[in-house]
């Protein structure tokens, strides 16, 4: 069910609208960027998803390399 989610999907409860922008500004303030080679935006969405499962279904992150960022070198 969370893979499903399409991006912008807004919960219902306030209290997890809230957690989802908080979320989203601490994760860009970090400046990682994508591959974390650098940037402003590090995440696209956060999707926070209510409902009831056992802890051991319930994904927390999916990190999708992919082969530059493996070669690719950053001058500082």
């Amino acid at each position: 069910m969370a893979l499903t989610q399409p991006i912008g999907t807004v919960p219902q409860k306030p209290l997890y609208q809230k957690m989802q922008k908080e979320l989203m500004e601490k994760i860009n303030s970090t400046d990682i960027g994508p591959a974390g080679l650098g940037g402003k935006n590090t995440a696209l969405w956060v999707n926070i998803i209510d409902h009831p499962t056992h802890i051991a279904g319930m994904p927390v992150a999916v990190n999708i390399c992919c082969h530059v960022s493996r070669h690719i070198t950053k001058v500082l």
